[in-house]
């Protein structure tokens, strides 16, 4: 590397993640800028204000870590982005199909945790108390004028007869250059189904492990692992109660879509108006797959 880039590396902080491989993130709000493979500098897309007419995505690796295909659900048509099975070696047609079973048993929390784990916890399945927002230890407060009232009928984080959390696509440009990717995925947990110990037995608190946060605007705290800069929570005074919790984090299974504990808005992606500004083809495209596997269309 030049001089040049070496100085701009050492503004970041570095997380080796092996003798190959390192990332290099803020150390201020977490978004990881760039990572170093085998001597070469990657830089992470969602740290660009620019996608179209100047990236050209191609493909997409490691799906096979994700055990039900992850993300490639909503990018296997209409774009030529080939998808493989770790670094460079394509997945044959169908692999889906004739491979993946889910492994599931039911279980009564999952776990999830950073790369390092210094940031590690566990979620519980929906409680009676998820729902209501005069339990103390749940804390749902809403003072969020454009939301108006909480409906105590109607808890819009629970689904599926209120066994499931809510789970969103996020393309908004804070959520992006946060986490550094074009996509943020963020499941709604109550803290009242959150815990530190495996058994349930520690409750959740702001402060643990390698946690840190970073107030993005006024009312707005965005934590993330000060060792390896994953992505963890989006917490808001309006609803302190109610944590955003990166998908990505979770180790459930059935794999990465987690959808023993989630079901996916598959409707729209959100705030996909600041994503458009920038990446109008990827952004349309992902909508549009999204909504067609929602419908059942699924690989």
């Amino acid at each position: 590397m030049s001089d040049a880039q070496e100085q701009s590396l050492s503004k970041l902080k570095a997380s080796e993640w092996s003798s190959r491989r390192t990332t290099y993130f803020c150390d201020t709000c977490g978004s990881t800028v760039i990572g170093k493979l085998d001597g070469q500098l990657w830089i992470y897309t969602g740290a660009l204000d620019q996608l179209e007419g100047v990236v050209q995505i191609q493909r997409q690796i490691f799906v096979k870590d994700t055990l039900d295909g992850g993300f490639s659900n909503w990018l296997k048509e209409d774009l030529p982005i080939k998808t493989h099975a770790t670094l460079d070696n394509d997945l044959p047609a169908g692999w889906l199909e004739k491979n993946y079973q889910s492994t599931s048993k039911a279980s009564d929390r999952l776990q999830a945790h950073c790369l390092c784990k210094g940031v590690e916890f566990w979620i519980a399945r929906p409680l009676a108390s998820s729902a209501d927002p005069s339990n103390p230890r749940c804390d749902l407060r809403w003072e969020n004028p454009e939301r108006g009232d909480y409906d105590p009928k109607d808890p819009w984080w629970l689904k599926a007869d209120r066994t499931k959390f809510h789970t969103i696509v996020c393309a908004c440009d804070s959520c992006r250059l946060a986490a550094s990717c074009d996509f943020v995925q963020w499941a709604y947990v109550p803290t009242t189904d959150i815990s530190l110990s495996a058994d349930g037995s520690v409750p959740f608190s702001h402060t643990f492990g390698t946690l840190k946060g970073y107030g993005s605007c006024k009312r707005v705290v965005r934590y993330f692992c000060g060792d390896c800069g994953a992505n963890v929570f989006w917490t808001g005074d309006d609803r302190p109660g109610l944590l955003d919790v990166a998908v990505g984090l979770l180790h459930a299974p059935e794999g990465s879509l987690a959808q023993d504990w989630l079901e996916w808005q598959t409707d729209s992606v959100d705030f996909k108006e600041d994503g458009i500004r920038r990446a109008g083809t990827l952004i349309n495209h992902v909508e549009g797959a999204l909504q067609k596997w929602g419908r059942g269309d699924k690989a």
